[in-house]
């Protein structure tokens, strides 16, 4: 996931812009994800020590909403798309995938 980005959607703009958290659904289950700047400081920790994408996605979500997300059984596939959704609602907009 690249920490810097070229594109963002209107949504996560707007959150970022006013500190909101943003909130969207994925498998029939709603997650919030803070503002970029109102992220747990370990995403930070896990983009600079180049871990998996699926840390800093975890990071991202917190435990909770972690557990949520796998409780939907999903597929590798499913993951990509997911973590594409939590990257745009976090203000980064790409992913990488």
């Amino acid at each position: 996931m690249a920490a810097t980005t070229t594109k963002k959607t209107t949504v996560a703009k707007k959150a970022e812009a006013t500190d909101a958290p943003t909130t969207f659904e994925f498998n029939g289950v709603e997650f919030t994800i803070p503002s970029a700047k109102k992220l747990p400081f370990e995403v930070l920790e896990a983009i600079d020590d180049d871990r998996s994408e699926v840390a800093i996605i975890r990071s991202i979500v917190g435990p909770e909403q972690w557990v949520a997300f796998k409780d939907t059984r999903p597929t590798i596939e499913d993951f990509e798309e997911f973590a594409q959704d939590v990257a745009e609602a976090a203000g980064f907009g790409d992913s990488g995938n």
